[in-house]
């Protein structure tokens, strides 16, 4: 029978902190050393495996950073705090960061406990202007472990179900690419089935119009949502953030919820998206298309994200989506902001 105890966070781990080399000295960069920064981490399922960034030895040795090894943790500290991810390679990382060592604990069950602790390291957090981990933040937790044995089967279990979801993100990540190609063939280079015995005018194939997406489909957002609106658990709440990770294959990395009854109020009044349906980040990170992919009800921030109502086309929308996601498609919405 496993042995299970309560200890602080902190006397379990060891705790190490990161570093930037100067950006202004080239012999610090694009070396052969991965260096992790947050935006490298969220969102992502559990292994980090490649980094925006790289350094050089040079680099390493006159800066802050320091090399975590593979299987160890790296948590996000400042700003987006308690995001996590376990190391798939040796990597150095910046200083919002902070990388772990279990002792007592190890790595992976470390991953998982940190994992599903992300309110409790969101709640302990400081700071005036952005919310931070700090050292003694890690002291302020006290966790339940068992026994090695035990982290080890409880690791195994979670890590299967891990494995089978970055799979299946990685198949429709490729299933994603293939449509965006055939796309691409089809209606950029006007290779499409058939094309050879086709006429053009004016650059398009006889018979074929050139309209305005909302000639085509009503397009409109959603109702004002507020942050005392948010509940525990109910229905999921997108923001822009939730809608990126959706729409590059990721799992949402922090779920927000509404009530049931504030859905459906919104949606008996004005309506909530269904399948096929396209979502579009339209602040900050402009252009970002989600293509609503069943009826899993949810609804989302009102301004921040424009709502393509295909969904009663699913033909049109899928083909709105890929031309949202082309070259020619994000040139036009880049060129039509304000």
């Amino acid at each position: 029978m496993s042995r299970w105890r309560e200890v602080r966070l902190g006397e379990v781990v060891d705790i190490i902190s990161g570093g930037t080399p100067k950006t202004a000295i080239n012999e610090y960069w694009d070396g052969d050393i991965p260096w992790i920064s947050i935006k490298d981490f969220v969102g992502i399922q559990r292994k980090i495996y490649s980094t925006e960034k790289s350094i050089t030895k040079l680099g390493l040795e006159n800066s802050a950073t320091n090399i975590l090894q593979k299987g160890d943790i790296i948590i996000s500290a400042r700003g987006t705090v308690g995001e996590v991810a376990q190391l798939n390679t040796d990597m150095a990382f910046n200083q919002s960061c902070y990388g772990l060592k279990g002792r007592e604990i190890t790595n992976d069950y470390l991953f998982y406990l940190l994992k599903y602790s992300k309110p409790l390291l969101i709640a302990t957090a400081t700071g005036a202007t952005f919310d931070t981990i700090i050292r003694k933040t890690f002291d302020y937790i006290k966790i339940q472990i068992p026994d090695l044995e035990t982290q080890e089967k409880i690791a195994d279990i979670l890590s299967t179900y891990d494995e089978l979801i970055e799979n299946n993100n990685k198949r429709i990540e490729i299933l994603e690419k293939i449509a965006g190609e055939i796309y691409k063939e089809w209606f950029v280079r006007m290779r499409f089935p058939g094309y050879e015995n086709t006429k053009f005018e004016k650059g398009i194939p006889e018979g074929w119009e050139v309209k305005k997406v909302g000639d085509l489909i009503n397009i409109t957002s959603s109702k004002r949502v507020y942050s005392s609106d948010y509940v525990e658990m109910g229905v999921p709440f997108y923001r822009s953030k939730e809608v990126i990770q959706l729409s590059n294959g990721e799992t949402i990395s922090e779920i927000l919820y509404i009530s049931d009854k504030k859905y459906e109020e919104f949606k008996e009044k004005f309506g909530a998206p269904i399948k096929n349906d396209i979502l579009l980040t339209s602040v900050g990170t402009i252009g970002v298309p989600m293509l609503v992919r069943n009826n899993n009800p949810f609804y989302f921030k009102d301004g921040n994200l424009t709502w393509i109502q295909s969904g009663s086309n699913p033909i049109l929308a899928t083909y709105i989506y890929y031309w949202l996601k082309s070259k020619t498609g994000q040139q036009q919405l880049l060129a039509s902001i304000i």
